[in-house]
Parts: C-alpha cells; structure tokens; sequence
C-alpha cells in the first residue's frame, strides 16, 4: 500500500506544525489544584507491564490506557469515580464529600472478569433512576475474554453484570461506547466504537475498505425494548477491518433534532461524519463537510465552543509544540504518498488538532491553527468545558506516550536490529528485545488547558491554571466533585495514579447547574439540548455523556454565568421535542428540570427570509470546469513551501458583443484553453462562437481582464500566462492580447505587445498619464525553477493600440518588484492621478505614487514598510472621514501553521548553500525565541547533503537552530526575505498620508484571501466587503489552507467591519477561490458574483438587495 509501517513500530508520522499558543504567565494561584492521593484517597494505578512477548512493539496500542467515568451511584448529590484497568482491575471509588473517596469496587461487584478493559461509560439503561456501568473490552485475548461488561445497578451501591442478557456482550476490539436515541422512538441505542489490533502493513486498507469485519468494524445496537440488536449494516454503518477507532462523539450538527456522530479513527483511516437520515439510517459525509482532517485522530468531542448554538467538533492528534520534539519524534510524507493517500478515498490527512467551526448546511472550517490549540503533543482526551465559568466552554486535552516509538534515533537503531535479524537465519527478534525496549524514550508531558478568548483564539494556560504536572495521561471525565460550582478534573494515568484537579473557579464568577429527569424511557434526558440565556449573550450544551477519550462525564448540565447573578431564562429542547422554558433562575444552583412539565411547542409559521446571496450556478447552466494538470513543483524544488503551478484561473467580464449585457472569460490551465461565455436574456450563458485563444491552450491563464486596447470603443481581452512547470524564457509564458471587432469575435495581435517571458499573475488597465488611452500594470509572480527570485514586472504604456514597456523610465522600483500577486491602480492620495498599490509573497504593500507620469515608491512615508507578509489581493475600501480612500490587503491569514511578528518574523534564505553553484532555499521559524529550520532532517539533508555528516542523529539536528547548521556568515550573505504579518488587514489612510494597518475579524482570517470585492451590498448605504481565498498548494507536511468558505464583512455604522455568518447570509464559496468579479444579471442588471476556482466548476452568486451607495464612501 501507499505507505510504509515498520514491522514493530508505529512509523507513519507527518512532520511537524509550528509551535502555536499564546504566551503562559504563572502569576496567580492557580485555578486547578493537584490533590495528592493521599487527601482523597484514589489509589488507583493503570500499571501496564512489559515482557519480551508482550511489549509496546508487539501489541502497538499497549499504552492507550484506560478510561475514567465520573456520576452519582447512589444518588447521593456526590458524584463517584469509577476507573478501567488494562492489566489492573477496575476500581469504583464512592464520595464521601470534601474530595474524599472510598474505595468500593469488591463489595459493589465490579471488579470485572479477566480481561483487557478501555472505555466506561454511566448510563441508566434500564432507566430505574440509577446510573448503570458499560465497559468496554478488547486488547491481544481471545474473544471470550473480550466480552464487553453492563454492570446493572441494584440501587444500594452493588451491581449485577448483565451484557448477555442485554444483547450487548459485543466481542470485538471495543474502544467505547456511547448510547442515544438515535431513531426517535425514545429509547436509548448504542454506538460501538471497535478498533484493529493487527499493524497496517499486513494488509491492503484500499482492498478491504469495503469489507465488514466484526471484530473490528464499528456496530450501531438498536434498542427494541427487550434488549439490543446490530443493525449496524442497514443504517449505514462503515464496519470495515481498516477501522482503527479512538474517538466519538454525538451531537445534533445540522440543528434538525436528530443526534449525529463523529467517529475519529488512527492511522490510514479517514474519519466518519455520520449525518442522521431520520429513517433509522446515517450517510456518511465527512469528505464533503470538511475540506481536511487529523491525520491519528485520538479523542474528540463536540460541543458549542464560540455560543453561536451549532455543535463544532474538536479533535486530537500528536504534533509537539516544542522545536526539539517536532524534529526528533515526527517523520515526513513525501508528496507522492500524500497523493495517493488522497486519490485512495483517505482524504486529506494532517498531524495537527482540529477545532471544525460549524458553518451550517454540514460544512466545517478548521480554525485549530488561529485557536492556537493545534498541538499538544501525543494526545488523548479532548474536552470542551467550561473551566473558569466565565461562559465560554474552555479546551482541556490529556497527552503523552509511555513509550515513544516514533522517536526517530530509536527508530534507526530498531531497523538496524531488523536488518541484522533478516540477514542472519539464526537470529530473532525476541533475541533484542529487552535492548529494543530499553532504547525507547519516555518522556512525561503535561496535559494541556487553554481558556476560551472569545474571539474564535484560546490562551494556553497549563502552568497559570497549575495542570504543569508531567505525566502520561489519557482518559480524562470533568465533575462538580464538591458541589461547588466549578467543574473538576479526573485525569487516568498509565503508571501512575490518577491526577484529581480541584477547580478554584474565579472569584466573582457563577454558574448555573441543570439536572434532566427524562421520560421513562431515557431518564437523563439523553440527546436533549439546553440553552441558557444572561446578559443578552446564549449558551447551548447538548446533553451526552460520552465524550473525550474512553470517558464518561457527569450526568448534570454545567454553564458558567460569569458576573450574573441570574440567567434570564433556560430552554430545553428533549429529544422528542417537546420544549419548556424557566425564567429569573437563581445563579449559584442545581436546577432540575421535568420533562412532564414540557410541551410540543406552538408551530409558527416561519417566514422564508431570502438570503443576501443565493447560488444561482445550475440556473445560469455554468458547467465550466477548470482542470488543473498534474505538476509535481516538490520534484524540483523540494523545499517550497507551497507549489507554484496552481493559481489560476481568472476571469474577465464585460459586454464583449455591445448587447447590454455582461459576459466573461474564464482562463484555463496549461493544455485547457480559456473559454469566453456570452450572457442570454434569460440569465444563462452558452460559450462563444469565437474562441481564438485555443489556439495557446499551452499556456496556463494566471488573469485576465477586458479594455479596449485600440479604441475602437470595443472590449478586447489582455490574458496573462504564467505557470511554474516551464522554462524561464519558455515562449508559453509571453502574455496575450485579443482584438475584438465589436461584435464579441477576437483576434490575436501578435504585434501589440511587447515580448514579455515573464511567469505573471495580474494585469491591472489604468490611464497612468490622462492621455484617454489604457495603460497596463502587469504583475511578474515568478521565475520558474528559482524561487523566490523576484521577476520582471512592467508599465506599459498604450501607444494609440501598442503596448511599450515604459518600467525602467518611469518606474523603476517596479522591474522586480518581488513575487507579485495583484495591483491596482488607485488615487490614494487624493492628487486626481492614479496612483498604484502592489502586493505579492513576501512583499510590504507597495505604493507608488504617480507624480506627473513617474512613479516614486513611497512605501515607507505611507508607514508601510513593515507591512511584508504573503499578500494575494488588494481592493479599495471606500472614501473614509477624511475623504481619503481606504484599502483592504488580503494576506495569509492567521489560521495556517506559519507564524509571524514584527518581533519574530518568519524568514525564508536564498543562497549558495552547498557550495555548488546554485541557489537553494531554507526557511526559518522562532520557536522559544530561536530561529530554527522549518523542515525536519531527512528533507533537509536530501537538499543540503552535509547535514546528514554535520548532525549524525535526529537529537542534535532537533537542537540545532538556523545558525547551528549553516553559520551565521553564509545566511548574512543569502538573500533574506522575511514577513512579519500573516493578518488579512484594513488600511486606514490618514490625513498625513500614512496608513493605519488594523487586522480584519479573526472570521476573515480563516486562510488566505486571494480575492475581495467592495460595495454596498446589503442596501443600507455602507460599504461592505466580500472576500473568499483559500490555497489548496501547501507543502504536504502541514494543513493547507482550506477554511473559507467566502465571507460577507457588513460596515457599522462607526466604519469598523463585522462579519455575517454563512447560514445568515446565504454566501458559501468554499474551494481553491483565485477570483472574484462583478456581473450584471439580466437587462435589469441584477448583481453577481462570478467565483473562479482552481481544478473546480465556476460558482456564480446572485446579490438580492439594491445597493444604495456606490461603494466609494
């Protein structure tokens, strides 16, 4: 198959993300006290032995771990805390009060049998009023030894086991279980979570995909009232042998009343996202809700972190935050293997945290990167709660590895041993073992815990909030151990006792506590939604137990209140819908809620409000496909950061045949031609007769745009070629210009244009010297083969329908500007001559001021010289206070792996590094206040061979920074480019002429912004804005750039920006988006948005609102 696993080892690691949170001061007491075991008297230890059979290398999900459920047993207003062993038997320890426990497990019957046990859940399944205990079974036995546990409690405190007899003594590998109701009939289900315990390598996850396996494949049990039956098949349950499940979890994710569930598998797997049918039955749809996944999906949960009442999902994996354990424990996927993991129906997997941002209509944004919780390390339980009752459910996750086989150093000795075992007939690998296992590190890592900013951003606050304590951590269940008000923690260890963190809260802050008696059939109110309104502000949790990582959380609903004395009103929503609302609730309570005292609420007849965006693609018959062909930038220059050969196409409109309505040109990729589609009166477009530029299918359309040339009163079409996979001065790449001879046909004049072998990006028509005739800005991106080696760019002056290049006359700053991605020319200093403002990859945005045809940079007198980022477009903002006219700068972005400040920026070296003649590149990041290479060491050494001689082991390189390995001499002579802002930004222009730069909302830094358009689009005389990027091209060690899905900015009345979600305002352009353009619709010139993405189909939006405004104030 696609990848390689060692015989022994878990092998398959992507390299590494940046390191990411915030900073971590320790200056209070910290909220979250470690209780020592001897104060409450929780003794329990998962001690996991080794032996030369059975080890870490033999049995790879050795140390998983155990759960940890926390509930109230015997009804007693306390809840207890009940362990699973692996090699140890389960414990149950009853509270006493005061956070002090009593060990009760022999005398309550529920030690368990002989067995491997991993997840717990509480759950009243025979809904006599009592917590019953499902354990989950599974490890290297027999099937008779994994028989999953129902322990029945007997209401005193004792329990009977009872599986059988339930129908759910399931004898697969079990991770966890989780139960709901999820056919509506009112009775509580169960989802099984199973997982493989054979490596990888010994089969071929692409031929078994579509198996079932019942051991290993996941199983839904349907509750018929006398017991439980597998109808895992019928509804659509995936049961194949590839499964390798870790993580689950439930909730409603469309907001249509019925429970989801998210499945998080490890390895090669993808995860399932199965949306509920309604009818018994789950589709499953997570390659279309979202664009990329984790990659070793470990535990998961889903609940409503941003209190926008839609569930978004969180889920974990195993990236280090540190510099040295990136290096050291993680290996890289060469673009190939990436490939055919994807084209094999695997998805786009990435070792990096994920936070899916619910966007509605089942599409997700991972926003983990701008979150700053995107690595922690090797993780296990992920929750979302709220921590410091301040209203916003805060993030905490469980990490570390008692056996780190993925350590690269160690990973070479194993395959030394292997090889030697191979080559000699009389050697096993039972004969190393003890050698083998004594060579893997152990390292103890602390747990992580950020708190919520509010912002769609969390602050890690492991050592302010006291969780700085090293350990090897996995399942994790939160509770109100002491009836305080504040949730604590109960963390299971391997080799350790368990972690009992005793939450302080915050002075000043409240909570509100909702405990569900349900209907006879599901006496917690299992599935129900609560949302708790105070201060104007909601907050929604969606009633589950199961959650985190083989865990089960308490059986009471917690919000924090903040500084309210009050919650103005609390809503549930029961399963079967039913609804009752309370008002003027006590804060600082435990409030229960009877679902005798709920009603079906009264049916209003709800108005269909029609969105400001509507999708009108299939109405207007677009079927235009762009067909990106196969190039493999990495083979040439294996150290990018991104590919080059994927950033068209653009579009072009205009009234081509002078029937008063607006057609356009899309371009095509290299071997595609580009097609012109005329517009009918009936809103559709049909491709023109005249399609000349056929003809150049070879070259690859970067941008396009419509002006008349010649001054005939015509529109003639100007395309710029660009592409990565030519020559420097390969003829493909001279730009073209197409005459039009009124009446929409087009001819290509060969003679117009001067000869331009330049990779470009943009052209920009402007009369840069009044003289009535269009001049052009054409923008170089870059030279094939060479980057980041800045281009040509040129100022072409139109003389009477011929083009001269006039740069180095009156512009010279602009020959190689840099990487340039868009321009426009612009009066932004208000002298009535236009003006032009330049962006591109590692460029400040440039301003060049036109004084009397002379273009003089005046970059650093606008204050923006500090300005250098990844910049992809530019648009005016609109006239401001000042009656100067402002600008929008579309960047990077702050939700993608790269991290920048004026401080500690992020820096790429060009240089003759291996002595040889030629140019190589090396790009360098601050990790704790150093600058280390980005790429880890195998990479690097293929291009730089003396770093496999300069640093013979992962350790040393791990340490190594940029000076360590190429000396300070050698990066002081390469060229050094560095950007110190990744923020998509407004530009404020002063009445001094200079600028202020302020970032956008975190919602529009989603991923870069490739292109913006501003007007009054929602006919309140304001200028909004509409942006949408995305950049699909990322080097394939880390998360692309993915997350937009287009964004409407709505203008306030004091000027600032706020941004409308997709599900209000019916604008969803998700995609590789490289242009946006206007269109007038129809005679009565309705607007639009024509949406060009890469390797996609056109997307054309319709605006239905009338503007007010033009858009320049």
């Amino acid at each position: 198959m696609i990848y390689r696993f060692l015989t022994l080892a878990l092998a398959l690691m992507v390299v590494p993300t940046s390191s990411r949170g915030q900073s971590d001061s320790k200056a209070a007491p910290p909220r979250l006290k470690l209780l020592d075991p001897s104060a409450t008297n929780v003794q329990f230890s998962n001690n996991i032995p080794e032996s030369k059979h059975l080890n870490i290398l033999t049995y790879e999900y050795l140390h998983n771990g155990g759960g940890v459920a926390t509930g109230d047993l015997d009804n007693d207003g306390l809840a207890d805390i009940y362990f699973t062993g692996n090699f140890v038997k389960n414990r149950l320890y009853k509270n006493n009060g005061n956070m002090r426990f009593e060990e009760v497990a022999a005398e309550a019957g529920i030690l368990g049998s002989q067995g491997w046990d991993t997840g717990v859940s509480m759950v009243d399944i025979n809904n006599d009023g009592y917590l019953d205990i499902y354990v989950c079974r599974s490890g290297p036995l027999e099937p008779e030894l994994r028989a999953n546990e129902l322990y029945i409690n007997n209401g005193n405190m004792t329990f009977t086991e009872r599986a059988a007899e339930y129908g759910l003594d399931d004898r697969g590998y079990a991770t966890q279980a989780a139960f709901l109701d999820y056919n509506g009939d009112g009775l509580l289900d169960m989802y099984l979570l199973n997982h493989n315990i054979r490596q990888m390598e010994s089969f071929n996850p692409a031929e078994v995909v579509g198996q079932r396996d019942p051991y290993v494949g996941d199983k839904l049990y349907k509750n018929t009232g006398n017991g439980f039956v597998d109808v895992s098949e019928e509804a659509g349950i995936i049961g194949n042998p590839v499964g390798y499940g870790l993580g689950i979890a439930i909730g409603d994710l469309n907001n249509n009343g019925r429970p989801d569930i998210y499945v998080g598998n490890d390895f090669l797997e993808r995860d399932y996202l199965y949306i509920n049918n309604g009818d018994g039955t789950f589709t499953e749809k997570l390659k279309k809700a979202m664009p990329h996944i984790v990659q070793f999906s470990m535990g998961n949960d889903i609940a409503d972190f941003n209190n926008d009442g839609w569930l978004d999902i969180l889920a974990a994996d195993m990236i280090a935050e540190g510099n040295y354990r990136q290096k050291t424990n993680m290996t890289g996927m060469d673009p190939t293997t990436f490939g055919y993991m994807v084209e094999d129906g695997f998805h786009y997997q990435y070792m990096s945290n994920t936070l899916q941002l619910n966007n509605g209509r089942a599409v997700f944004s991972d926003v983990g990167q701008l979150a700053g919780i995107s690595n922690t390390d090797w993780s296990w339980a992920a929750l979302m709660a709220d921590f410091d009752n301040d209203r916003l459910k805060d993030i905490f996750i469980a990490n570390g590895y008692y056996k780190e086989v993925a350590d690269k150093d160690y990973d070479r000795y194993e395959n030394k041993i292997l090889d030697r075992v191979r080559a000699e007939e009389d050697l096993s690998i039972l004969d190393f073992m003890p050698k083998l296992l004594a060579r893997i590190p152990s390292t103890p890592i602390s747990n992580y815990i950020f708190r919520n900013n509010g912002d769609l951003t969390f602050t890690k606050k492991n050592a302010a909030w006291g969780m700085d304590h090293p350990g090897f951590s996995t399942g994790a269940a939160y509770a109100d151990l002491n009836n305080d008000g504040a949730l604590d923690l109960v963390i299971t260890n391997v080799n350790d006792k368990p972690y009992i963190y005793r939450n302080t809260a915050a002075a000043g802050r409240h909570y509100l506590r909702i405990k569900l008696d349900g209907p006879s059939n599901n006496r917690s109110g299992l599935g129900s939604r609560v949302t708790v309104y105070s201060g104007g502000e909601q907050q929604m949790i969606e009633h589950y137990l199961n959650r985190g990582f083989q865990s089960s959380m308490e059986d009471v609903v917690h919000f924090g209140l903040g500084n309210h004395l009050q919650a103005d009103s609390a809503v549930v929503r029961w399963p079967d819908g039913k609804q009752q609302t309370i008002y003027n609730i006590a804060a600082d309570q435990t409030k229960v809620l009877n679902y005798g005292d709920a009603s079906h609420p009264v049916e209003k007849q709800k108005q269909q409000q029609e969105p400001l965006f509507s999708d009108i693609t299939r109405q207007a018959d677009l079927s235009y496909q762009h067909q990106e062909n196969a190039y493999d930038d990495f083979a040439k220059e294996p150290l990018l950061p991104h590919k080059m050969s994927n950033f068209g196409p653009g579009i072009a409109v205009g009234d081509v045949n002078a029937d008063g309505l607006d057609d356009f040109f899309v371009g095509g990729a290299h071997e595609q031609s580009g097609t012109l589609y005329i517009q009918n009166e009936e809103v559709s477009f049909s491709p023109a007769e005249s399609q000349p530029w056929r003809f150049d299918s070879r070259s690859e359309d970067m941008e396009a745009a419509f002006f008349d040339a010649d001054g005939d009163g015509s529109l003639d079409l100007y395309v710029v070629s660009g592409g990565s996979e030519f020559d420097p001065h390969s003829p493909e790449l001279q730009d073209r210009l197409y005459l039009n001879d009124g009446e929409g046909n087009f001819e290509k004049s060969s003679a117009a244009l001067p000869e331009m072998l330049t990779s470009g990006s943009v052209v920009a028509p402007g009369d840069f010297n009044d003289d009535g005739q269009t001049d052009l800005f054409v923008g170089g991106r870059l030279i094939p083969g060479r980057y980041p080696s800045p281009p040509r760019s040129y100022i072409l002056k139109n003389d009477g329908g011929t083009f001269i290049d006039v740069t180095d006359e009156i512009a010279p700053d602009l020959h190689e500007a840099g990487m340039v991605t868009d321009a426009i020319w612009s009066d932004y200093n208000g002298d009535k001559q236009v003006d032009l403002m330049v962006v591109g990859e590692w460029m400040s945005i440039l301003v060049m001021e036109n004084e009397e045809g002379v273009f003089i940079n005046k970059t650093s007198e606008a204050g923006l010289s500090d300005t250098n980022g990844w910049w992809f477009s530019i648009a005016e903002a609109g006239i401001n206070e000042h009656g100067n006219m402002d600008y929008i700068g579309g960047n990077l972005g702050l939700n993608y792996t790269f991290r920048t400040s004026k401080k500690e920026p992020f820096q790429l070296f060009s240089g003759d590094f291996n002595e040889d003649g030629r140019q190589e590149i090396v790009m360098g990041y601050y990790n704790g206040g150093h600058l280390y290479p980005r790429r880890g060491k195998e990479i690097m050494q293929q291009q730089f061979p003396f770093i496999k001689k300069k640093f013979t082991t992962f350790d040393a390189y791990g340490r190594a920074t940029l000076d360590d390995i190429f000396g300070q001499q050698k990066l002081s002579e390469a060229l050094n480019y560095k950007a110190r802002t990744f923020a998509s930004s407004y530009l404020e222009n002063g009445e001094n002429g200079r600028f202020t730069v302020s970032p956008l909302p975190n919602m529009a830094q989603l991923s870069s912004v490739n292109g913006i358009l501003t007007e009054d689009f929602n006919g309140d005389n304001r200028t909004d804005v509409v942006i949408a990027g995305n950049l699909y091209s990322s080097e394939t060690h880390i998360p692309r750039n993915d997350a937009s899905i287009g964004l409407f900015l709505a203008r306030n009345e004091d000027g600032s920006l706020r941004s409308i979600p997709a599900r209000e305002s019916g604008l969803y352009a998700g995609g590789d988006v490289k242009d946006l353009e206007r269109i007038r619709l129809g005679r009565n010139g309705e607007r639009g948005i024509l949406i060009a993405k890469n390797d996609d189909y056109l997307q054309l939006v319709k605006v239905n609102a009338e503007p007010r405004s033009s858009g320049r104030d």
